[in-house]
């Protein structure tokens, strides 16, 4: 974008947008939450120390679907992410279906994550248990209307949240490396596999690596927010491919050092990782991994107020919801969005249904990455001309492998997940034949009448 022929609101607006290193940051803080200080123990006990090996082969697999992300994010410069790659590779109903179920999912995950922060913030300040309700409520207010004050003031909590979480899961990777060899000698990785007794080893791998996968869920947010970066067609790849490798490095540091420190022990406590952090550096590593884990949650909800009213928006924006949708401010915030978002994220939470519904928000996510994978083959021939920064290698190999993990990840979590997804696709098409169909096209006529 020319910043010469911007007005000085514009050049304003562009100059808030995350930097390819602030987009980065984005994506790291969208993967890493507080599920990681737990993840140790939950792999363990299904493999022992045999769960590296599961969580770099998954974290492979992730890849296959990042890269596939970052190719299809290298076609288009504005919001909506799976949204927009599905609507211009087969057409508005398609990109209707995988838009309105997106955005529901989005609203879902993030009412379930004020509720997370909230639960982990009485656990850690205990006098603050009479106003759990009342804090994850108060927590989506604030930060709907930081996000209605300008994409200014949301960058910069972010990436500060997102720096200040890291500081702790930095720290305990870097004390990883040097007791990884003292974990060895004393015996912590080995046997390298320990299953539980009665348990198939393929049933123990795919368990864990369906855990494992959850706690990379959400690098796919950068695109949905991509016209909030400069050079989106640039940057947004470069930025997934970046934050990704990053977590699956973090990873492996967090899994390897708390096996090093605890061995077994990990299966007789609620807080492996702070556990072992103390080993590591004395009694201030239990409370150092607390406080990182309540910043790396309030680091997401932040993150995810800017990104779920933005995916709306972007529907609204292609004409296929209400225009109103996606109107703007001052600031070029979608305010409307944003409200709207805000509401429906609190009223899950006095539904008290939410958990669970955040649990299938989860596995259909997976919807949006298979529409993503495929949309590759398609652009590609849509556009030949187009030099994209980062082109999937190896043909068609990778996203149709892409799309197969997909699929074998919804099967293993739950099969009724198809009977759940059909239902999602039957609603969501009710509402496009509603709108689009009906409302849309009696307004046209209406219009020709006069």
């Amino acid at each position: 974008m020319d910043a010469t022929k911007l007005t000085a609101q514009e050049q304003e607006q562009e100059k808030a947008k995350f930097s390819f290193s602030g987009a980065t940051l984005y994506g790291i803080n969208a993967v890493i939450g507080s599920g990681i200080f737990l993840l140790p123990q939950k792999i363990y006990k299904g493999l022992g120390p045999a769960s590296l090996a599961v969580m770099l082969g998954t974290a492979l697999l992730v890849i296959l679907l990042a890269v596939c992300l970052a190719e299809t994010a290298g076609y288009f410069n504005k919001n909506g992410g799976a949204f927009q790659y599905s609507k211009a590779a087969f057409g508005d109903f398609v990109g209707f279906n995988v838009g309105f179920l997106g955005w529901a999912v989005t609203i879902i995950a993030w009412s379930a994550m004020a509720a997370g922060f909230a639960r982990l913030f009485v656990i850690t300040f205990k006098s603050f248990a009479p106003y759990e309700l009342l804090l994850s409520v108060s927590l989506i207010i604030l930060l709907s209307l930081m996000n209605i004050s300008g994409l200014k003031t949301s960058k910069m909590f972010t990436l500060t949240a997102t720096v200040a979480k890291l500081i702790p899961i930095v720290a305990f990777s870097l004390c990883a490396i040097f007791f990884i060899k003292g974990g060895i000698d004393k015996g912590n990785f080995t046997p390298f596999l320990q299953l539980e007794p009665g348990v198939d080893i393929m049933k123990a791998i795919s368990s864990t690596a369906i855990y494992i996968f959850y706690g990379f869920i959400g690098f796919e947010t950068m695109s949905i927010v991509a016209g909030e970066m400069r050079n989106p067609e640039k940057n947004v790849p470069r930025a997934i491919l970046g934050s990704i490798s990053i977590v699956s490095v973090l990873y492996m540091l967090i899994i390897a050092g708390t096996i090093a420190m605890l061995g077994s022990r990990i299966l007789q406590t609620d807080a492996s990782v702070q556990d072992a952090f103390v080993e590591m550096i004395g009694p201030v590593g239990a409370w150092i991994v607390s406080i990182g884990a309540l910043i790396s949650i309030a680091g997401l909800n932040i993150g995810e107020s800017i990104m779920v009213p933005r995916y709306g928006a972007a529907i609204a924006n292609e004409g296929l919801l209400p225009k109103k949708i996606a109107e703007t401010n001052s600031k070029n915030a979608p305010i409307v969005a944003i409200i709207i978002s805000g509401i429906l994220a609190i009223v899950l939470l006095f539904s008290g249904k939410f958990e669970e519904l955040a649990a299938l928000s989860v596995v259909f996510r997976f919807f949006q990455y298979i529409p993503t994978a495929l949309a590759v083959l398609v652009l590609r021939k849509k556009y030949p001309d187009k030099k994209v920064v980062f082109r999937v290698p190896f043909g068609p190999v990778i996203p149709i492998l892409a799309v197969l993990v997909s699929l074998v990840m919804i099967w293993g979590e739950n099969p009724m997940n198809y009977v759940y997804g059909l239902i999602g696709v039957l609603i969501a098409s009710a509402v496009y034949f509603i709108y689009i169909v009906l409302i849309c096209k009696n307004k046209v006529l209406e219009q020709e009448g006069e």
